[in-house]
């Protein structure tokens, strides 16, 4: 009969039972680990394949700083400069820029078919704009010969993202941004790099990163996506086309439902009426004291003379 094994051997043994144990059931582990990195691998590339990459546009990159100063944070900022519906509306702002004052038809406004809209306007929001002039002191007729001209009643209040052509200006004044213009810049539209150009680019820029903060308060305010807001290629909005600072400032709720719509009829309606008189209007004013006023709301003297024309043919 065999003498049984030692006792050393016998631990020996069963250390190295347990040993095999181990790398057998480390094997399988290994092999799912390596599985899983090749999966994580496959899905990776083919997630930049199904996934068109984004990444913001550098244009855009000074406004970073600009926004943060303004009180809004670092990560509401990224999530707005990195969006993919923001783009550089460069065709927008050459056409827009490079246009005369005198290429500007105003005549249309004052030809017999615009002047009977008009009053029939009049006629139809009577009780509006006769609550309005007793707020305010500026005439019904007045108002209406805004409307007229700004969007032709309402017609016409601009499709454009006023985000977009906002931002597109707010970086007029840095070189990429006047690159950008110039690569979209007509060849009617004169020479674009001259000093009085650059000025004219950096006032712009300088006026439009306000209106940008500005923009960004009211969509924030009324819990809306900025590139939710439309207008025109200014960056207007509305019936009676206010940029975000007027909106802010002479903005009325007319008909009392707790928000200012200037989509609304009476909402535009007593905000032109407090636009005007907070600017200086008031009854007795002379023809030169009223185009000065007028001149606040649009600072062009063609617009301002045919505001007066068609109000007068609506008295």
């Amino acid at each position: 009969m065999d003498e049984p094994p030692a006792a050393s051997n016998g631990k020996a043994t069963a250390t190295l039972r347990n040993t095999n144990n181990a790398d057998l059931a480390s094997k399988p582990a290994r092999s799912r680990h390596n599985l899983l990195i090749c999966l994580s691998a496959i899905c990776l590339f083919l997630g930049g394949l199904l996934t068109p990459a984004w990444s913001a546009d550098a244009v855009f990159a000074p406004l970073r700083g600009y926004l943060i100063s303004q009180g809004f944070s670092a990560d509401e900022v990224d999530k707005y400069l990195n969006d993919p519906g923001l783009k550089f509306e460069g065709k927008v702002l050459a056409k827009a820029l490079s246009t005369p004052e005198s290429a500007l038809n105003y005549s249309q406004f004052l030809t017999p078919a615009s002047v009977a809209r008009a009053k029939k306007f009049r006629q139809a929001h009577r009780a509006e704009l006769e609550q309005a002039a007793r707020r305010t002191g500026v005439p019904p007729s007045l108002v209406v010969a805004i409307l007229s001209v700004e969007t032709q009643l309402g017609a016409y209040t601009g499709d454009f993202k006023v985000f977009n052509v906002l931002a597109s200006q707010a970086v007029l004044d840095t070189e990429d941004g006047r690159k950008r213009l110039a690569n979209n810049w007509p060849r009617r539209g004169g020479k674009l790099d001259t000093p009085r150009q650059n000025q004219r680019l950096a006032r712009r820029a300088a006026w439009a990163r306000g209106e940008l903060a500005a923009l960004l308060r009211l969509a924030q305010a009324r819990g809306l996506s900025p590139f939710s807001l439309k207008g025109s290629s200014s960056g207007a909005m509305g019936m009676c086309q206010f940029v975000p600072t007027s909106l802010e400032a002479y903005g009325m709720d007319g008909d009392q439902d707790g928000r200012v719509d200037l989509a609304g009829v009476h909402d535009a309606i007593l905000s032109i009426g407090n636009y005007l008189q907070k600017n200086g209007w008031r009854p007795g004013l002379s023809r030169d004291q009223q185009i000065n006023v007028i001149l606040k709301y649009n600072n062009s003297l063609p617009y301002a003379r045919t505001v007066l024309d068609l109000g007068q043919r609506l008295q």
